[in-house]
C-alpha cells in the first residue's frame, strides 16, 4: 500500500505516473489539509484518509509531499503511529535522513529529489536509501519512482547538487525558453509561434543529446559552419559569459541548499 501526505503538483504527478504503470487506485491512500485537492483525488478513485495518522496506518510506503516548513510538525505528529516496517519517503530540500530520524527514531527512510517535469512523465529523480532498507523495499521504491521519472541512485551528500541541477533546473530552462521566445518576438515572430519554436528546439536538442550519446560539444559543432550564423551566436554567448552565468547559477543554488541544511 502506498500513502501520500500532501496532494500538490508533485504528488499528483507521482500518483498519475503510478496509475499509468499498473498501480491500482485502491492501493493508494492520501491526505491533505486542502479538501479541494482531496476531492480531485477521490474522483480518480484514490482512497481519501481523514488524517496523516490514517495514511500511516494503511500504507507501507509513505511519501511526504509537503512543504519543508511543516516537515517537523508533521513528523512530530505522526511519529507515534509509524510502524517498524513502514518506509518513509522524504522529498524536502534541507531535511537529511539523520534529521528525520532524530524526530521519528530508528525507522526506514528514503530521501528523493524529484522535479516538476514528472507532471508529464519526464521527470528526473535522485534517490538515496538508509541502511535499514532491504533489497525488496529498495526495488519497490525504484519501481514507483520510475513510473514518472528517470531515476539515479546516489549518496546523500550529492542530493543538494542534484537539487540545484535537476530540482531547480526546470526554472532555469523555462527562463531560457522565455528569453529565446522574447528574441523571436523582437524579430517579428508571433508570441505563440515563438514559444512553440523555443520549446520544441530545447525538447529536440535534449532528446538528441540523450539518444545520440555524443558529447554536447560535438553536437554543438555539428550545427556550427565555418564563418556561419550559429558560430556567431555561440561567440556572442561566450562574450556575454553564458557558461559562467550558468555555472554560477547552479553553484549558488547549491550553496543555498547547504544553508538550508545547516539550520535543520
Amino acid at each position: 500500500m502506498i500513502g501520500f501526505i500532501g496532494c500538490g503538483n508533485m504528488a499528483n504527478a507521482m500518483i498519475n505516473g503510478m496509475l499509468k504503470n499498473n498501480i491500482k487506485s485502491d492501493d493508494i491512500f492520501v491526505y491533505d489539509t486542502d479538501k479541494s485537492k482531496l476531492e480531485i483525488m477521490s474522483k480518480n478513485g484514490i482512497n481519501i484518509c481523514k488524517s496523516s495518522h490514517d495514511v500511516f496506518k494503511k500504507s507501507k510506503y509513505i511519501f511526504l509531499a509537503i512543504k519543508p516548513n511543516v516537515y517537523s510538525d508533521v513528523l512530530n505528529d505522526v511519529k507515534g503511529v509509524i510502524e517498524d516496517g513502514s518506509v518513509i519517503i522524504s522529498m524536502a530540500a534541507g531535511f537529511k535522513i539523520d534529521s528525520i530520524k532524530q524526530i521519528i527514531g530508528s525507522k526506514k527512510v528514503v530521501r528523493i529529489m524529484p522535479n516538476t517535469p514528472a507532471l508529464v512523465g519526464e521527470g528526473f529523480t535522485a534517490v538515496c536509501f538508509d541502511n535499514l532498507i532491504d533489497e525488496k523495499e529498495k526495488n519497490t521504491v525504484m519501481s514507483l519512482l520510475k513510473s514518472f521519472s528517470c531515476v539515479v541512485e546516489t549518496k546523500e551528500n550529492y542530493i543538494n547538487a542534484y537539487s540545484a541541477i535537476s530540482g531547480s533546473g526546470p526554472a532555469f530552462a523555462f527562463i531560457f525558453i522565455e528569453a529565446m521566445a522574447d528574441a523571436a518576438v523582437l524579430l517579428g515572430i508571433p508570441r505563440e509561434e515563438a514559444y512553440k519554436a523555443a520549446q520544441q528546439t530545447l525538447l529536440g536538442s535534449s532528446k538528441l543529446a540523450m539518444l545520440s550519446q555524443k558529447h554536447p560539444g560535438e553536437l554543438k559543432d555539428m550545427v556550427c559552419s565555418p564563418g556561419g550564423t550559429t558560430i556567431e551566436g555561440v561567440r556572442t554567448l561566450e562574450e556575454k559569459g553564458f557558461r559562467s552565468a550558468v555555472i554560477e547559477c547552479i553553484v549558488n543554488t547549491y550553496k543555498k541548499n547547504l544553508d538550508i541544511n545547516s539550520i535543520r
